[in-house]
């Protein structure tokens, strides 16, 4: 590629750069020589300048020391109080990550701690956080991303010779495809094409259809889709209405890139092999294995917030934050050389919480916007966060106060940490000492939060800081089997916070057969429940209802605490487009009920005199 051969005229000659390589967007420049890798700074300043891409100056296996003696030099350098857990040597790559419990304690003040590896060991470091939280699910993901390094550099270096591939010359065009998730909550599948590129975003399930039936996936067999012809895959997040079905494009053949942050990578991870065991539990079949997540994993590409990325000849991706659940982006593309921008939300909260930052609203430009309408309806207000914590708590302590259990199905993804976030303050106060059981994948996905609290609220960065994790508390307990199950059952008074949100199977419906007859135990419900499921019809009034093929009367205390959603409602999505920088010329509405939709559609139209539309499922709009 002649880019790659511009770079060795700005190189100086003592740099002995034995190999220039594409990583995806990126470029990485292998030396052989220590003094151009420990001293580098100006000419990758000028080739970044240059180039408009990210540098990076990586030593070869001429240079840097054997692993074991790396090792003892990493750990002289590390101070106890750093935590130091495991040193991964990557030798193809050049790399070595450092996994400890105080990241920064290894990196030191204005990076001296990393300088100090890299002199002593000629290596380049990659330092991660080890979870706070013990937990077999998170390791086993951890363990991924990591794997075959050797594959890794082919693979990236592969992308990026078909990014910069030389773009044809011809008619300039953008369609979007609604492949799922269109007047709907549920398998959210949304293709964008140019002449040039197929880029997919998100592929999720249905969770309110039957397993195994068409309705329960995205409109993969399409005729404009050809995963031979994908060039990548981006995923807002890793809730399995967006991420369930991103392994079966892999094992359909798709062998590209999928773009994600890093917390939503691991969580997608432990998702979907828990998607795959459930299944299996239930005597489904699941449409893919194990096999094929890795797959997916050895071909992420994890972009900070904020930072641009090539992805095909002609689109440009920057991920940023939605503040829907850890790691959630907003994810804009840029098309063409000015050509068309577009903004696809996923799931966004426009509010402050517990645990995470409002959704960002600073993109330069925005021609079209997908916006999800989950609580687009007219009637759609939900209470303020401190009305909601109010209501929450006060239906908490009359419960256990008479000796009721108070049960909150719960996403294990976003709600519970919020509702974590909330009784944590409760027990900093002293304002209650119950115990609070957890159950189903909620404590993995804590431990997976105490990997990355960058990408938490400053509220939440801080506790950690102090040491005071709202994840880490005695009064906080795990189950973990059938038998701690029946001895919580047995148990006095308590919260118990449990898969599944919607009700549609794992641990709750233990807890329904066993608790729901009780008039003092209280179920209270602070998410989403779709039409069809069972959380909707027990939310609705409806007893009895059959909870896996047995008979169930609901007695006890039925609420429901909107506040603590994780979407926006009407009046925040109104807001959200009134404040972005570049305000749209087109809306397009997805992921909520048709009603809402429509209803969002007309609003946005009214208030902002913009092009709106709410488009079913495999409608296609040209945007261009």
């Amino acid at each position: 590629m002649e880019e790659l051969k511009d770079i060795k005229t700005e190189l100086p000659r003592n740099s002995n750069v034995s190999e220039i390589r594409y990583e995806a967007s990126d470029i990485v420049l292998y030396t052989d020589s220590k003094e151009f890798f420990l001293d580098n700074r100006n000419t990758v300043k000028k080739l970044v300048s240059k180039l408009k891409k990210r540098v990076e100056v990586r030593p070869t296996s001429k240079l840097f020391r054997e692993p074991e003696s790396a090792k003892q030099k990493i750990e002289e350098i590390i101070s106890e109080e750093a935590g130091l857990e495991d040193t991964i040597f990557q030798p193809s790559l050049g790399k070595v990550i450092i996994r400890a419990e105080r990241p920064g304690k290894v990196i030191g003040n204005n990076g001296e701690g990393v300088k100090k590896i890299r002199e002593a060991t000629l290596w380049a470091p990659q330092v991660e956080r080890v979870p706070a939280i013990q937990s077999k699910i998170v390791d086993k993901a951890r363990e991924l991303t990591v794997e075959d390094p050797e594959f890794r550099k082919k693979f990236l270096h592969e992308v990026g010779e078909k990014i910069r591939l030389d773009k044809t010359v011809g008619d300039e065009w953008i369609r979007i495809s609604s492949l799922g998730g269109f007047r709907q909550v549920g398998r959210s599948c949304v293709l964008v094409q140019t002449e040039e590129s197929n880029v997919l975003l998100d592929a999720g399930i249905d969770p309110s259809a039957e397993p195994g039936t068409p309705q329960n996936y995205p409109y993969l067999n399409a005729p404009e889709l050809d995963l031979r012809d994908l060039d990548a895959v981006v995923l807002s997040h890793a809730h399995m209405d967006h991420c369930g079905m991103i392994p079966y494009l892999y094992k359909m053949g798709y062998d590209g890139p999928l773009y994600c942050t890093k917390p939503t990578r691991d969580i997608m991870i432990m998702m979907t092999l828990d998607y795959i065991g459930l299944a299996h539990s239930e005597n489904n079949k699941a449409p893919y294995d194990s096999s094929a997540i890795k797959k997916a994993v050895k071909r992420t590409i994890t972009p900070d917030y904020g930072e641009v990325t090539d992805i095909t000849p002609d689109m440009r991706l920057t991920l940023k934050n939605s503040g829907h659940i850890i790691g959630s982006a907003l994810t804009h593309l840029h098309v063409g050389e000015g050509l068309h921008n577009i903004l696809y939300t996923g799931d966004y909260n426009y509010d402050s919480t517990e645990m995470l930052r409002p959704a960002d609203t600073n993109f330069q430009r925005v021609e079209t916007m997908i916006t999800e309408a989950t609580y687009g309806g007219r009637d759609d207000k939900q209470d303020s966060r401190e009305e909601s914590d109010k209501k929450f708590l006060s239906k908490m302590k009359q419960t256990l106060n008479k000796g009721g259990k108070v049960i909150v199905p719960v996403f294990a993804v976003g709600r519970s940490q919020e509702v974590l976030g909330l009784l944590s303050d409760e027990m900093d106060r002293k304002y209650f000492d119950y115990p609070v059981y957890v159950d189903g994948m909620i404590n993995d996905v804590n431990a997976l939060h105490t990997a990355y609290p960058e990408f938490l609220s400053e509220k939440v960065q801080d506790k950690v800081h102090r040491k005071n994790s709202p994840f880490l508390k005695e009064n906080i307990k795990a189950i973990g089997s059938h038998k701690e199950r029946e001895e919580v059952y047995d148990s006095g008074p308590c919260i118990i916070l449990t898969t599944s949100g919607m009700l549609t199977g794992g641990p709750i419906m233990s807890y329904l057969k066993q608790e729901a007859s009780n008039p003092d135990n209280a179920l209270i419900f602070v998410g989403y429940q779709a039409e069809g499921t069972l959380g909707r019809k027990i939310q609705s009034g409806k007893s009895p209802v059959k909870v896996n093929g047995e008979k169930v009367d609901i007695k006890m205390d039925v609420s429901t605490v909107s506040g603590f959603s994780a979407h926006s409602d009407r009046q925040q999505i109104i807001n959200y487009c009134k404040n972005l920088r570049s305000t749209p010329n087109k809306v397009l509405t997805n992921h909520g009920e048709k009603k809402k939709c429509f209803s969002l559609a007309s609003t946005l139209h009214k208030i902002l005199r913009i092009d709106t539309s709410a488009p079913q499922n495999l409608e296609v709009n040209r945007l261009n």
